[in-house]
């Protein structure tokens, strides 16, 4: 009877597994007419529904559907009727480019400062298959913001304090912050806002600071019309995301625009009590010293820690050797951790978190920093000058 009854439970509590057919990928459509764009792009791809396995670089602008796992839509006839009825043809990127990248990314020959205010701009896309997407945007008036303006910005002590007279045609106003782990972005129907210090970016989970010690971050405020919006207000809270507001016809996406009238690009700093916090410059023999990929270090103790047990948080900024076989920024972010003497250094490819370049793992003698490159394997001392 034992047996009977443990091969009943055993049965009870086999799930039976049923496959699942796949959704039918969809279009989908990114495009975001700029007053302050060079050219005007449009992203076309299809969703993913688990048929393509995508394996993808690190996310790099240029090619931002492939870099970002995207399946792109290729060969589409992409065209924009301007309000004087003018129609512009687009270009995908990938056949000038030669290198096979910049599928799906369809560029229009239109410099944004010569995009018509409260004009009616209307988007038709025709696929190699037949399918027709259709879309329109309204661009908003305002005074373009085409050059930042640099501030010194004490995380402690200041507030960014913004101001702008209203843009006829705008729906809302979109202002984001830019920081190395990711934008803290939203939408306001005012014509000032206020941003303290002390500021933590609730879009991410760990509720980091927006402002980070040493790092460039800008400050942007746009007008923008009605899609763009509602395609972003209903979707950007985990919470609340189903029901996404689409204005396009034939996909599933957003065609939008968008005047930025504030841009402010600040210099974050902080004052710095802590030890470990200053200004490094690498030193050692000859041989170490030709070798060494950075020679400078700004670090700053971005969050000391509540407890004993954890490391408290660096940020900064290094100066790294450029070379014609190693190119990139000459000044670059940097990340780390250091708790009982030890330090990790993560210095950045450029100022994003999920980026990393290299790694310095070490320890804090007095003023200076002794520790070994993860990637070059060689050894390093940065003595702290102020």
């Amino acid at each position: 009877m034992l047996a009977v009854a443990a091969m009943l439970f055993v049965s009870a509590c086999d799930i039976e597994k049923v496959a699942i057919r796949p959704t039918e990928a969809q279009l989908a459509l990114h495009g975001v007419l700029s007053a302050t764009a060079p050219t005007q792009v449009m992203l076309l791809e299809r969703t993913r529904n688990g048929t393509v396995q995508s394996i993808a670089p690190p996310f790099d602008l240029e090619v931002p559907i492939v870099s970002d796992e995207g399946i792109a839509e290729t060969g589409a006839v992409v065209t924009l009727t301007t309000p004087s009825g003018a129609t512009l043809v687009a270009r995908e990127d990938y056949p000038a480019r030669g290198d096979g990248s910049g599928r799906g990314v369809y560029r229009f020959l239109l410099n944004g400062e010569s995009l018509e205010r409260n004009g009616r701009y209307r988007l038709s896309v025709l696929t190699t298959k037949g399918e027709a997407v259709k879309g329109e945007t309204v661009v908003p008036g305002g005074t373009t913001a085409l050059f930042a303006t640099p501030r010194a910005f004490d995380r402690v002590r200041d507030t960014v304090s913004l101001a702008w007279p209203a843009a006829p045609g705008a729906r809302s106003y979109y202002v984001r912050i830019e920081t190395p782990f990711g934008p803290r972005a939203f939408f306001t129907d005012s014509t000032r806002v206020r941003l303290t210090g002390a500021l933590r970016n609730v879009d991410l989970k760990s509720l980091p600071h927006v402002f980070i010690p040493g790092f460039p971050q800008q400050v942007t405020v746009s007008a923008v019309d009605t899609n763009f919006y509602d395609w972003y207000r209903t979707h950007n809270d985990p919470l609340s995301g189903e029901g996404l507001s689409n204005r396009v016809s034939g996909a599933v996406g957003v065609f939008g625009s968008l005047v930025r009238i504030r841009f402010e690009d600040l210099h974050v700093v902080a004052p710095q009590p802590e030890a470990i916090a200053g200004h490094y410059r690498v030193i050692g023999p000859p041989d170490e010293l030709a070798v060494g990929p950075y020679l400078t270090l700004d670090v700053y103790v971005e969050s000391p820690s509540a407890r004993s047990d954890q490391p408290d948080a660096l940020a900064g900024q290094v100066h790294r050797r450029v070379t014609f076989t190693s190119p990139g920024c000459e000044l670059c972010g940097l990340l780390g951790t250091t708790q009982d003497g030890r330090v990790n250094l993560y210095f950045l490819r450029g100022w994003s978190a999920a980026d990393t370049a290299e790694v310095l793992t070490g320890e804090v003698h007095g003023d200076t920093i002794v520790g070994q490159y993860r990637g070059a394997g060689a050894f390093a001392h940065f003595v702290k000058e102020r």
